[in-house]
Parts: C-alpha cells; structure tokens; sequence
C-alpha cells in the first residue's frame, strides 16, 4: 500500500478540487475588479536614443529609459479585463503627528484567485497594471456639474503569492497584490486622457484605418475630433516648418476640448490654478526680481550678540582741503537722551573748530554759529496697510524734531545724497543774500561723523541703495539719463548715460575724464524677465534661426540635444 501524501509532484485532483472550492468562493464573496492591463512601451519614434532605446514591439518587461530605470510613456490594453478580489475595507484616518499630516491605511492588499487570473488576463498582476474599484464610485460628488461619477483607481505596485492561499497539497492558489491610489502622472496618460463620453469615442488613432466626421481618437494622449472624412494614414498633428513644433492638421482634425477623465478626477487643472494664484501674489507682494535694502540705514553697533546698539563716536578725522594730512579738530562727544531705551551718540563741535575744518571766512563761520533749536519728543507713525487691511497693528515708533526758532544754519542728508545750493552755508542768515559760488554746499551729516566739505555734484554712487540685482537703469535720485549705443560727444561732468547695447545694458556716469559704470540694468519682473537680461533673452530663447539652405531651427536648444553623444 502506497504512503500517504496530500502533496504530489503533479497538481493531482485534490489540488483541483481546492481550487475550484477556493474560485467559488470568489465569485460568491468577492468584488469587481477592472483591470487596465499594462501592455508596453509606447513607441517613441525616432526620438530615440541609446539610453532610450526605440521599442517596435509592445512588451511589458521592456524597460522605457536605462539611465533613470523609468517607463514614462505606458500603453495599456484598450479591452478592460473584469476579475473578482477581496480586500479589507479600512477607514481613511488622518494622523496628526509631530512631522506632520498624514493618511494612514491608504495602502490596501487585494487578493485575487490565480488561475481565474491567468486564464482571463493571461499573466500574472504586475507592477504597472491599474485596477478600478467600481464599488468605490462616487456618483454624489460635491461639484454636481460633474457628468459622470467619480472612479476610484488604483496602481500595482508590488504583487507576489499569498500565504493564506496555500493549501493541503502545498500549491498555491491566491495572488496578492499591493496597491496605491492613483496619481496623475505621465505614466498612466493613456488612462486618464480618454474622454468621459465614450459612445463617440474610438480609441487610439489607427494609420490603417479611416474615420468619418464626429468621432473621437486618442493621438499622443490628447483627444482629436474627426471634421470630414479622413484618409488613411492622415495623422491628427503635423510639423510646423517654421516653428519646429506640432499642430493640429486641419481641417481634417480639431482638439477635442471635452473634459476628460483627467480633467474629473486628476489634480493637474487645481494645482495649476494654486500655482498661477502663487505666481500672482507673490508678482504683487514682489514685483521685481532680486532684492533692495533702500529703506535700511545701518550704522556701527557695539556691545555683545544679542544686545547690540549704536556705536558712539570716537573721533572726528577728516583730510584737509588741500590734499594734506589731517586736520586737527576739537569736538566733544556727547550722548543725548531721547527717551528713547538707549541714547544717541553725537559730537559737539565748535565754531572755532568748524572754522578751521572747513577753512571758512569769517562770514561763512557766522552762519554756522547759528544752529537750529529744536523739539525733539517721540511721536508715532500710523501703521501701512494693504488693501485688505492688513498689516501692523501698532505704528512705529519714531523720534520727532520741532523747530523752535528760525533754521539759520544748514543740514545734510543721512542717506549720503547731497543737497542743493539753497542750503549753502554762505547765503548770509540774516538777508540771504548771496555771498560766494553757489555750487558749494554743506556738509553731510552721516552716522559716522567724519563729514567733509563737498561741492554740489551728482552723486557717484547709489549710497545705502545696495542690493542684488537691484539696478534698474535709472540714476540715483531720478536725475536725467540718456540712452543709446554709442556715448555722447560733448558730455558735462556728472551726467548719466545708459548704454543699450550691452547685455544687460550698463549705466555710466561721466567724472570729468572717463565714464564710469555705476550699475547694470539687471532688474527684471518676477516672471520670466526682459530681454534686456540673460535670463529673458538667452535662458528663455523664442528667436528662430534660418539656415543658407532655407530650413529653420529653434535657437533654444536643450543640453541632452548639445551633448549628445553621437557613436564612431
């Protein structure tokens, strides 16, 4: 008599048995599943390369890019393929945890019989199949103008045999796969880029077949709609000669701009939107490109990190007029209590010592004898708001100065420009009268004490309007700028002039002898910026180029196109 063995070396008729048991039970207590079976490489034309090899055949085990182990372009199956599985249903819950927001039991393992599998799809489920739950339908969705209800998808990403599936006879009769939901990408646009209205709709173009005006094809993943009888072989888009780029060919074909499935169901449309809302706020909050620290005024600070504040001055060292060594001063360093935390630091200097820095006349030391009387109290300034009305709550809080007297004495500017000859320290306080050359002014009253005497000239410079990429081809204050492509001929010491023939285009000013640059005119909008920068004109290239033989090609040219390699 023979041992007894429930395993044979042949799936005997036990093991028959228990998989007829098992498929029954599938068919009584399982779900619907449609299959959207992976079925290749979409052919890439001759836009193929060594690292992308040209796929003639539809094969699922091919892979699309051998540098970056990807298939992009999938083709799947247009026969949908119904099979029954069974999973556990889950609740969707959201996790609150310290990194963050997440969604727990997204992931679900449904478990298929496997001969009913392999007899209706005649592979195994592999990674790249999409499965449609159509128990999972949504056919109450909150924007009611939807057409259709919303369906449920999900991809394949990993699928092996079952553990539970394992009978008696140690054969294997379950196949459990791993999904995902879905998500609009490239590599399932065969899927999602067919029309929601199928009654018209043909599949994919055929170059063997004709088509007749009103119905739907589906050519590079976007929907054409037949006008007039189509020949054979006439496809839905064709290269422009002018623009190196594919049209829609009329009048035999028109886009199709009925929604699709990626229009109900993807992200694409609401996240373009987000990003074009983005784009705009940021344009409003930010509409230059780089960044600009006009409005800062810094000054020397003291003490330790953290705690900071105004340095006081030590000195007061200034070269005399005459190009000699320096001018020995006599000032008195002074801290005046404001009421603000910290006091301000100023020197105190003499008429006597002034006379001498400055080398003035008598006439001219008498005018800065008479300094101004002030107020000063703290004050506070209203808070900016946006149109929304938002903004500070509370204004800044500032130090105001109120004139007590008659302002017989004059005063720079803290922002290093300088100021006009009505502030001329030798117009006479008492009858303004003129008294030597106007084109002299005072003195700058800067954070740091040094000052000197200056004449009146246009500044050299942008002063504290530092910054990156901040130039914009103006001058400083606003003065008068010229334009053009060559320098003008008879130039006045101090003007401003721009070429606009250099990338980006340069702004000089004119010392007398040279013309010295100042700043570039880099500063764009937050978009893609002007031509008069690289980022407009050389990064972003629209210009196309026309050959000695009369063919036309983009200036634009991508680096895997520049560097390609072409082989012995």
């Amino acid at each position: 008599m023979p041992k007894l063995s429930l395993y044979r070396s042949e799936k005997s008729n036990d093991y028959k048995f228990f998989d007829k048991t098992i498929s029954e039970m599938f068919s009584v207590g399982a779900t619907d599943l449609y299959v959207h079976k992976y079925v290749g490489v979409a052919d890439q034309g001759p836009t193929a390369s060594l690292s992308t090899p040209r796929q003639t055949t539809l094969d699922p085990t091919k892979i699309q890019d051998l540098l970056f182990l990807e298939t992009r372009d999938r083709k799947y199956d247009s026969s949908i393929y119904r099979l029954r599985g069974h999973y556990n249903v889950q609740n969707l819950d959201f996790d609150l945890s310290q990194f963050g927001l997440f969604l727990n039991n997204d992931i679900i393992f449904i478990t298929v019989h496997y001969n009913t599998m392999i007899e209706l799809i005649g592979r195994k489920l592999m990674v790249g199949d999409v499965l449609e739950l159509p128990h999972l339908t949504d056919y109450h969705p909150l924007n009611e103008t939807i057409p259709i209800g919303l369906r449920r998808y999900y991809q394949i990403t990993d699928g092996n045999f079952a553990s539970e599936g394992f009978s008696n006879t140690w054969y294997a009769h379950l196949w459990r796969i791993k999904c995902e939901p879905l998500v609009d990408t490239q590599e399932f646009s065969d899927i999602l880029s067919k029309p929601t209205n199928t009654d018209n709709y043909l599949g994919d173009w055929n170059k063997t077949s004709t088509y007749v005006p009103g119905y739907v094809v589906s050519y590079g993943n976007t929907n054409y709609i037949a006008q007039q009888n189509v020949p054979i072989g006439t496809p839905c888009t064709i290269l422009d000669p002018v623009t190196k780029t594919y049209i829609t060919n009329s009048p035999y074909w028109a886009l199709d701009t009925a929604d699709s499935l990626k229009d109900i169901i993807g992200r694409y449309n609401t996240n373009i939107s987000i990003n074009d809302a983005l784009i705009a706020e940021a344009s409003r909050l930010l509409p230059a490109g780089g960044y600009d620290r006009t409005q800062l005024y810094l000054i020397p600070t003291t003490g330790p990190a953290g705690a900071s504040r105004p340095a006081p001055p030590v000195n007061l060292v200034v070269n005399n007029i005459d190009g000699g060594g320096p001018v020995p001063t006599r000032g008195t360093v002074e801290l005046l209590y404001t009421g603000f935390e910290n006091p301000t630091p100023i020197i105190r200097i003499g008429a006597a010592s002034l006379q001498k820095l400055f080398d003035l006349s008598d006439e001219e030391s008498l005018a800065l004898q008479k300094y101004i009387n002030v107020n000063i109290s703290m004050a506070e300034v209203a808070p900016e708001r946006t149109d929304t009305g938002s903004g500070p709550v509370q204004g800044r809080i500032v130090l105001a100065a109120q004139a007590t007297g008659p302002i017989t004495a004059p005063y720079g500017t803290v922002d290093n420009t300088y100021s006009n000859a009505t502030q001329d320290p030798s117009l006479d306080s008492f009858d303004q009268t003129l008294i030597v050359d106007t084109n002299i002014m005072d003195f700058r009253a800067d954070a740091d004490p040094r000052f000197r005497f200056i004449k009146l000239e246009t500044p050299r410079t942008f002063g504290y309007a530092d910054g990156y990429m901040a130039g914009d081809g103006t001058a400083p204050n606003g003065l008068p700028t010229g334009a053009g492509i060559s320098f003008p001929s008879n130039p006045n010491s101090g003007d401003y002039f721009l070429r606009t023939d250099y990338l980006p285009q340069v702004l000089y000013r004119y010392d007398g002898n040279l013309w010295i640059q100042i700043s570039k005119k880099v500063r764009t909008d937050t978009g893609q910026g002007t031509a008069s920068t690289q980022r407009g004109s050389f990064i972003n290239n629209t210009n196309v180029t026309t050959l000695t033989d009369g063919t036309t090609i983009p200036e634009l040219q991508s680096l895997s196109n520049a560097f390609k390699i072409t082989p012995d």
